[in-house]
C-alpha cells in the first residue's frame, strides 16, 4: 500500500501537468481574449488544487503522518496513462491545436479519476473545507467548459459528456452540503 506522501507526490505532479497544459492553451489562444481567459482560469484552478494539496502535505508532515499508509487508494495504471497523455498533449505542436481539439483534451483530462483523487485525498485527510472548495471550483470549471464546448464545437456528444460530468460533480457537491 502506498504512503500518503507517495499518493500526494503523484497527484501533485499530475495537477502541475494539468496546470501547465491549461497555461499552454492560454498562450496558444492568447489572441482571443475570452478563450485566453478561460484557459488561464482553468490553469489558475489547477494551481489552487496544487496549493491545497501542498498545504495538506505540510500539515501531515508536521504531524508525522505523511509516511503512513494512504487512506486513499491510487490506481498506478490510471496515473501512468494520465501522465503519458498529459506529456503527449504538452509536446503536441501548437499549430495543430484547434479550439475543438483543446476542448476535447480538457474534457478528457477532467473525465479522468484525477479530480476524484484530489477530492478523495482532501476528504480522506480530513480537509473538509478544502474538499468543498475544490468541488465548487470543479463544478464551476466544468460548467465553463460545457459553455465553451457549446460555443466552439459542433459535437453534441462532447457537450453531453461534459454536461454529465457537471451533473455528476454537482451531485457530489450537493451531497456534502
Amino acid at each position: 500500500m502506498p504512503t500518503t506522501r507517495e499518493v500526494l507526490t503523484s497527484t501533485l505532479a499530475l495537477e502541475r501537468q494539468s496546470m501547465a497544459l491549461y497555461a499552454r492553451f492560454a498562450r496558444i489562444f492568447r489572441d482571443n481574449p475570452p478563450l485566453h481567459e478561460f484557459w488561464f482560469g482553468m490553469a489558475r484552478d489547477e494551481a489552487r488544487h496544487v496549493g491545497a494539496l501542498e498545504l495538506v502535505a505540510t500539515v501531515l508532515d508536521n504531524e508525522g503522518q505523511l509516511d503512513e499508509p494512504s487512506p486513499v487508494p491510487i490506481g498506478a495504471d490510471e496515473i501512468e496513462r494520465l501522465r503519458g497523455d498529459l506529456e503527449r498533449h504538452l509536446r503536441a505542436p501548437a499549430a495543430e491545436l484547434s479550439i475543438e481539439r483543446a476542448l476535447t483534451i480538457a474534457l478528457e483530462v477532467e473525465e479522468t479519476e484525477l479530480e476524484d483523487l484530489v477530492g478523495d485525498l482532501l476528504k480522506g485527510l480530513q480537509q473538509r473545507d478544502e474538499y468543498e472548495r475544490c468541488q465548487r471550483l470543479l463544478v464551476h470549471d466544468l460548467g465553463e467548459l460545457s459553455y465553451m464546448i457549446e460555443q466552439h464545437c459542433q459535437d453534441p456528444t462532447l457537450l453531453q459528456r461534459c454536461d454529465r460530468l457537471v451533473d455528476h460533480h454537482a451531485a457530489i457537491l450537493h451531497a456534502t452540503e
